[in-house]
């Protein structure tokens, strides 16, 4: 196999369509930019790899300690749980975290359209936008963050599928599918 055209140290095993030639892996990951790897295999744009779990949070104790934090959270959280009532068909665990990953976008990575890939997703965005903008606008970017963080990984914590999160915090904020 022949060398990488790039660095010509490593071997070219990756054929780059920017180039037209063979390529290592390091020199793909090192040269990628959205307008030259549009349609290759290997190119993910970097909303793809973000790692939430990462984000600057709020601890459990932390967040328990402090009326004013869970007086955000229980916004956040009863928002999530009327986008889940006014959609239960289409409205999980998993989509009401991917909800809270959009804010995350936008307060933390600062995002200025969210990536929404469906209906619900964009109708729960609207939703959460509206009901949490007030709360957040008194707020600095960085505590919205740490908050929205800290319910992120309370989403992780108690999903085990289905709506299991969602039904689970519906029982302190009264919002359901049935009410």
């Amino acid at each position: 196999m022949a060398k990488c055209t790039i660095c010509n140290s490593r071997k070219g095993k990756r054929k780059c369509k920017a180039i037209e030639t063979f390529i290592c892996s390091l020199c793909c990951g090192g040269s990628r930019s959205e307008e030259k790897c549009a349609g290759c295999s290997f190119f993910k744009s970097a909303a793809a790899t973000r790692n939430y779990r990462s984000v600057p949070h709020f601890t459990t104790q932390e967040m328990a300690d402090n009326p004013e934090l869970e007086d955000i959270a229980n916004v956040i959280e009863s928002t999530l749980c009327r986008v889940w009532a006014d959609d239960p068909h289409n409205v999980n665990d998993r989509t009401v975290a991917r909800l809270v990953e959009l804010m995350i976008d936008r307060y933390h990575f600062n995002d200025e359209a969210p990536q929404v890939d469906s209906p619900a997703l964009e109708e729960g965005f609207r939703l959460f936008s509206q009901n949490t903008g007030k709360t957040f606008s008194q707020l600095h970017s960085d505590e919205v963050v740490k908050i929205l963080a800290a319910v992120y990984r309370s989403i992780q914590r108690r999903t085990v599928g289905g709506t299991s999160y969602l039904q689970f915090v519906s029982q302190f904020t009264g919002i359901n599918p049935a009410s």
